[in-house]
């Protein structure tokens, strides 16, 4: 009996061994920077004895005050809009990913905008800190045209009964962890979902003056101008800077008004086909990874408020698999006060969200030592041939400061930085021309 105890110890210490063998030569043989940032994901953060707690969506207390650039309203006669965006990391020991995004629409009087928390990832059965950058991003999307549905339907006169509508962007990093890694938005599908009793050539009429006015999809759709900046070190950190934050709920209100809140169950689009999500060993992931694939979608849907009757609901997806629905509103006039961020709010803060994450996740794979960063963006949003057939929203320039503090050398901070504005889908799917798929339902029924 002695023996057979011995054999099978033996055995199990051989069996062990060999897994360990393996499980060491596939370690060593990944990339420096992709073993660097799968320990960086797989440990927690620094524990703190204090955290500020905040909503996932809330009021600014004061106006943004960037530290890298003026911000500057160029043209206050049109209908332009020129927005600013603050991101920050917040430090908490249950996510490394966790970052406080502020937002604010210029030359509104009295208006200092909002601050979101955005996440990516969570424990199985728990829910994230706020939704991903890339969620308010494409929520940002689809409320804004879902918006300008609603005011072109308003100005030709035509009675729509009810407007959804469906985005969904694919993402994809092409050799992430490698020196000309890079991350793309390969195509934004978008389904206009419309209900009304006129007839179809007028609700056609206003879906392509619609689609003209579209600021996001048509800045996704043609090449946008962005002037990125590196700032290092300096006195930039004084009034934002990283520090330990928290969120006890997954629910916000703004007074008595819910802003947002995680679905009890996964809601899904109506018309979009959607990649069934491949179930991955540790080493397929590994494999993988480097080249991630992965889907976003949002689902814009009216409130049918009378008295805020730009107030849509937006369901968004994450890369957690829950859904979340938060709100987005518009100004009705220079003194008005949104009851939720705008469509162009979100699109900003996502844009910025975005590349903070990417700043992150490269920072951990070069394992850069730093003691702070943050992005800092204005996003210029142009109108031309205003009150005409031939009008067209779109952005004019995406102003983006990267701002670091580290001792780390030039040539180090200048590769951290590339490399971080290469990776960021956001940021890409601006850059360059995005594949737009869109397709058209009434009633129920697809019309060409």
């Amino acid at each position: 009996m002695k023996k057979k105890k011995n054999f099978i110890l033996k055995t199990l210490v051989v069996i062990l061994s060999i897994i360990g063998v393996v499980a060491a030569v596939i370690w060593f043989s990944m990339p420096t920077e992709q073993r660097n940032m799968i320990l960086f994901m797989m440990s927690k953060g620094e524990s703190y004895d204090n955290y500020q707690e905040y909503q996932v969506i809330e009021r600014n207390e004061e106006a943004l005050a960037p530290a890298s650039f003026e911000p500057s309203v160029v043209d206050t006669i049109s209908k332009n809009s020129y927005t600013v965006a603050i991101t920050e990391m917040v430090k908490n020991e249950k996510s490394r990913m966790l970052k406080k995004g502020m937002v604010q629409t210029l030359g509104i009087d009295d208006y200092t905008g909002w601050q979101v928390l955005a996440d990516e990832g969570a424990a199985e059965g728990a829910y994230p800190f706020g939704p991903s950058p890339l969620s308010y991003y494409t929520a940002g999307i689809s409320s804004n045209l879902h918006t300008q549905l609603l005011k072109t339907a308003k100005e030709k006169d035509v009675l729509l009964n009810n407007i959804k509508v469906e985005v969904l962007n694919k993402f994809r990093w092409n050799k992430m962890s490698s020196s000309n890694g890079a991350g793309f938005l390969d195509v934004t599908t978008t389904n206009i979902i419309i209900d009304s009793d006129v007839s179809q050539a007028k609700v056609q009429d206003v879906i392509n003056l619609a689609l003209q006015a579209w600021t996001a999809g048509n800045a996704l759709k043609n090449e946008t101008v962005i002037e990125p900046h590196l700032v290092i070190n300096g006195n930039n950190f004084d009034t934002y800077k990283a520090t330990p934050g928290t969120s006890a709920s997954e629910i916000s209100y703004d007074v008595d008004f819910l802003l947002t809140s995680v679905t009890s169950s996964a809601t899904l689009p109506e018309f979009l086909e959607l990649e069934v999500p491949k179930n991955e060993g540790v080493f397929e992931m590994l494999n993988t990874m480097d080249d991630l694939e992965f889907e976003i979608f949002a689902i814009s849907e009216s409130t049918n408020n009378s008295e805020r009757p730009y107030l849509t609901k937006i369901t968004i997806s994450t890369p957690s698999e829950e859904t979340w629905e938060i709100y987005a509103d518009e100004f009705s006039d220079k003194n008005d006060k949104p009851l939720a961020p705008t469509s162009l709010e979100y699109f900003t803060l996502g844009t910025a969200l975005c590349l903070t994450s990417q700043t992150t996740l490269t920072s951990a794979m070069m394992n850069l030592q730093y003691t702070d960063y943050r992005v800092e963006d204005q996003i210029d949003f142009k109108q031309e041939a205003i009150d005409s057939t031939k009008m067209v929203d779109h952005i004019g320039t995406v102003h983006s400061y990267v701002l670091v503090a580290s001792n780390e050398s030039q040539e180090r901070l200048e590769y951290f930085y590339k490399k971080s504005l290469s990776l960021c889908f956001a940021g890409e799917g601006l850059k360059s021309a995005t594949e737009m798929n869109t397709h058209f339902y009434l009633n129920g029924q697809p019309i060409h």
